[in-house]
């Protein structure tokens, strides 16, 4: 079970694993402002910085807060070793990109911290800026506009096969937080009245979150993201079966239902068979429609599923319009499926609905045997119907 969750799209795609078991960060995040805020108010209590230090501030601020942010960084990066040792999977840069962006941001998040308990009792500043920090990045998600859950440096929508993060997703939360950072620094240390000090550091905060939402603008949820094509791997011919390289669905085991698959398909006449079965876990978010000669059918999650001959015939009955009249589907499908030997996956799949009843089933049936008992060429004549019929207004099953 963990393997699924930390690898969810079956073929050791690195990225989207590094993402998923990252998770949310704003426990860490929580966790280090409320213990940098806490070792601040401790220097604070003891009057160190009334004494005249050897060390400068950035090496005594260094020295308290490594602790902390060293227990925030295991706690990040552990999750994201496991699950890539448990897929044996081996992690390229791009893959890493926010593990970085997490351990950069923590750090930050650490300074923002310290600086709030040096300037507020930390009995207050270390539960206040707790929660503030926690709901800042986790409720992002939740709230408008898009571009906040982006700058926030909430992962909320991993990477899919084909797909990793980008150089400027990962710059934008260490822009933002490191806006905070500075901000809190220029509030500690700039010497000059405390107006001017607060004017200063909110210009920044405003400049900061100006700017990353410029970069992040127009992303949409899913932005961010470059496109990184996908190491195949392929078996046999006609059809040629192709799936990622690190998939631990090996093509030449699947081809055999495939191929069954599509002989079935040919022999009733549904369709030609192709030249080429490509999974589309390798496609990315938006995979490629199916061509008469290039089939994009989910090889890797259909095979985990037990539902490979069924994805695949189900792909090779294409309607001639977007939205078919369920009756018509419904029974066009179910002939595709008696005669490719996949009526129980398809039977599951239907049940899947609310809507489905038995009595349903028992119509679509009763019509689909009356059909089965029709020569092989009056079958195919009324397939072909079936196709039209479902996309024409007014007809009936």
């Amino acid at each position: 079970m963990a393997a699924k969750w930390s690898d969810p799209h079956g073929i050791g795609w690195a990225p989207g694993m590094v993402a998923i078991a990252l998770g949310t960060t704003a426990y860490s995040t929580a966790f280090v402002a409320v213990m940098a805020a806490w070792e601040a108010g401790r220097l604070a209590r003891g009057g160190f910085w009334e004494l005249a230090p050897a060390r400068t501030r950035a090496h005594v601020v260094a020295r308290q807060l490594w602790p902390a942010v060293t227990l925030a960084w295991l706690a990040a990066v552990a999750p994201v070793t496991v699950s890539l040792v448990q897929n044996r999977t081996v992690p390229d840069g791009w893959s890493l990109l926010p593990v970085v962006t997490v351990l950069v941001d923590l750090a930050l998040w650490a300074v923002v911290g310290f600086v709030a308990g040096s300037k507020v009792n930390p009995m207050i500043a270390a539960p206040a800026l707790g929660v503030l920090s926690f709901l800042l990045v986790s409720t992002s998600v939740a709230v408008g506009p898009v571009w906040w859950r982006h700058i926030s440096g909430m992962i909320s929508e991993p990477p899919v096969a084909g797909e990793t993060y980008s150089l400027a997703a990962a710059a934008v939360p260490v822009l933002f937080t490191a806006g905070l950072a500075g901000a809190a620094v220029l509030l500690w240390v700039l010497a000059a009245p405390r107006t001017l000090r607060v004017v200063a550091a909110l210009a920044l905060v405003a400049a900061v979150t100006l700017g990353a939402s410029r970069i992040a603008d127009g992303w949409g949820y899913f932005g961010g993201m470059r496109t990184q094509a996908v190491p195949m791997s392929c078996a046999g011919r006609a059809p040629q079966i192709c799936v990622a390289a690190s998939s631990k669905a090996r093509p030449e085991t699947l081809r055999a239902e495939v191929a069954r698959t599509v002989e079935r398909l040919s022999t009733a006449g549904v369709a030609r068979p192709p030249a080429k079965v490509v999974d589309t876990s390798t496609e990315g978010r938006y995979p490629r429609p199916s061509t008469a000669k290039t089939w994009y059918v989910p090889l890797t999650t259909s095979a985990r599923k037990g539902e490979l001959g069924y994805q695949v015939m189900r792909d090779a009955v294409r309607f001639p319009c977007r939205a078919p009249q369920a009756d018509w589907a419904r029974a066009v499908l179910a002939w595709a499926a008696e005669r490719t030997g996949q009526t129980t996956p398809y039977e599951k799949a239907l049940r899947a609905d609310p809507f489905f009843n038995d009595l349903i089933w028992q119509k679509d049936r009763k019509q689909i045997d009356a059909v089965l008992e029709l020569p092989e060429s009056g079958q195919r004549a009324w397939f072909a119907h079936g196709l039209d019929a479902a996309c024409t207004k007014g007809k009936t099953a």
